[in-house]
């Protein structure tokens, strides 16, 4: 109850305002990255779709941050963890389809939730030659791996030696 209370006054009474000086930050970072993605991709067509929209997106997080705070003004501590968030997220996954690992990824899963019987346990490197042997990457199947343990759906044992699937 407390939470929704929290929630509620959260929504209604908190409008965090971006200064001048977090505004330019926000500005300044922006220009940089979006520079550093044409740099990167001269003569390709950019896979990284950096607009105006990821702008207004930054802001509009920076501000949800300051208002979790309730702080009435959004700091430079709101825009650093928009930045952090915003390339942890967008570039990441970006990055991911530029070297070529994210179109196969969600097969890899598919591969990983069919060969995994709920509660039995395998060898993780068995598995992982299994899947390679099957023509996955072996990137991609540890990263699904680590992904799926992260998401609750997979348990190691025996320190990582042992796959458990447990959803």
């Amino acid at each position: 109850a407390a939470l929704k209370k929290y929630i509620f006054y959260c929504r209604t009474r908190c409008r965090p305002v971006l200064d001048e000086t977090s505004g330019d930050q926000l500005v300044s970072h922006y220009v940089q990255i979006r520079n550093q993605i044409h740099q990167q991709q001269q003569g390709e067509q950019s896979t990284i779709p950096i607009t105006v929209r990821q702008l207004e997106a930054l802001v509009r997080l920076s501000e949800s941050l300051a208002k979790m705070r309730t702080d009435p003004h959004v700091q430079p501590e709101d825009v650093q963890e928009a930045l952090r968030l915003f390339k942890v997220s967008t570039l990441a996954a970006a990055n991911t389809r530029v070297n070529g690992r994210g179109g196969d990824y969600g097969y890899t899963e598919a591969f990983l939730n069919a060969r995994l019987v709920r509660g039995n346990l395998v060898n993780r490197q068995r598995l992982l030659e299994e899947a390679v042997s099957q023509g996955h990457s072996a990137v991609v199947v540890a990263q699904a791996i680590h992904a799926m343990v992260g998401r609750g759906e997979l348990q190691e044992r025996n320190q990582g030696r042992l796959i458990q699937r447990v959803k």
